[in-house]
């Protein structure tokens, strides 16, 4: 990945093709997911999500999945296994308030894209 530096579009289909993995690993299982799935889909989600905006710019309905993605990460680690979410991001996420200021973020940011692209979306669908 060094050499395509990491906000390349081929290194972003790398990660959107783990986090389908990742996800359907975790769906196959049956059982809660583990700390470190759950950070290894937040970490893919994030960079992933990073590169998007770069490249296709921040509204991209692409961008929602992969908020929606970081959303949810966020919660199943703050539910199961938030001192691993701590200590992967120290001054970051480093509280459960923070953590669930960021998971709400990315949930209303996932939520307005979509709606966008949405037949309810935010724009009226006809001018008179």
């Amino acid at each position: 990945m060094r050499e395509l530096g990491e906000r390349h579009l081929a290194v972003a289909r790398v990660r959107r093709e783990l986090l389908a993995a990742i996800r359907l690993q975790l769906e196959e299982s049956g059982a809660p997911p583990s700390a470190p799935s759950l950070l290894a889909l937040l970490e893919s989600a994030l960079e992933l999500w990073r590169t998007q905006r770069a490249l296709l710019g921040p509204l991209h309905p692409n961008c929602a999945e992969s908020l929606h993605e970081v959303g949810a990460s966020i919660g199943g680690l703050l539910a199961r296994a938030p001192r691993a979410l701590f200590a992967r991001y120290p001054g970051v996420w480093d509280t459960p308030a923070a953590a669930s200021h960021a998971q709400r973020h990315a949930l209303e940011l996932h939520r307005g894209i979509a709606a966008l692209y949405s037949n309810e979306g935010l724009l009226p669908q006809s001018v008179e």
